[in-house]
């Protein structure tokens, strides 16, 4: 690819259905606790939190990149690290913020278009993929790795959040392909060596993740 595309946009493309746009039925529900889920990792990397017995603590309340800098704004107004489950709920508001600045991120460059849609009184945008080659040599390049041997953190982080975030069926069509990628992800963190640090992260943003249910349900009850 051109540029390095960050962890939320790469999973960001994934959930779009590649030739009719718009998010995949697969992946609609959980996309946004994804993208969360993957920023708190994008966080994590540039050394702005760590995790700590499930919660966030911040380390470095600044950054050039306006998305994280305002995620940094709103973790750092606790006077003492909350847990991930608390955070959940904090950002549940600006779930959509948090989506339209992921994509006007890949507006900018120029991978996806914003397509307006509607039907009697409603009206939607639904994006596009531009850059279709692109993505599908990301989608190469991780059935690479899921049957290869990552060679980066980064690398695991992405793969282990695509079940979460039911991308899977995407990469993997073929039953019997899929039914060898989920047994070869679930070996991954055995059998590449990563950090303490980094394990702890990606179960974190696998709990974002997770926890799509039980804040649909919640909320659907409260109403």
């Amino acid at each position: 690819m051109d540029q390095p595309i960050p962890l939320s946009q790469k999973l960001y493309l994934l959930g779009i259905h590649p030739e009719k746009g718009g998010i995949i039925s697969a992946a609609y529900t959980s996309m946004d606790y994804i993208l969360l889920g993957s920023l708190f990792l994008e966080l994590f990397q540039s050394k702005n939190i760590r995790f700590e017995k499930k919660r966030i603590e911040v380390t470095d309340s600044s950054s050039e990149n306006s998305l994280h800098q305002f995620l940094l704004d709103k973790l750092s107004t606790s006077s003492k690290p909350l847990k991930i489950s608390r955070w959940i709920n904090k950002f549940y508001f600006s779930m959509k913020y948090i989506r339209g600045e992921v994509q006007k991120q890949l507006i900018d460059k120029r991978m996806i278009r914003m397509e307006n849609k509607g039907f009697l009184f409603f009206k939607w945008k639904k994006p596009v993929l531009i850059k279709k080659q692109e993505v599908y040599s990301l989608v190469n390049e991780i059935e690479r790795n899921v049957f290869g041997n990552p060679t980066s953190e980064e690398e695991i982080m992405l793969l282990s959040l695509l079940k979460p975030a039911g991308l899977l069926k995407r990469i993997f069509p073929d039953k019997d392909k899929l039914k060898r990628a989920k047994k070869r992800l679930d070996k991954l963190t055995v059998e590449n060596q990563i950090s303490v640090a980094v394990s702890d992260a990606i179960s974190a943003a696998q709990a974002v993740a997770a926890s799509v249910a039980v804040t649909t349900v919640t909320t659907s009850s409260a109403t």
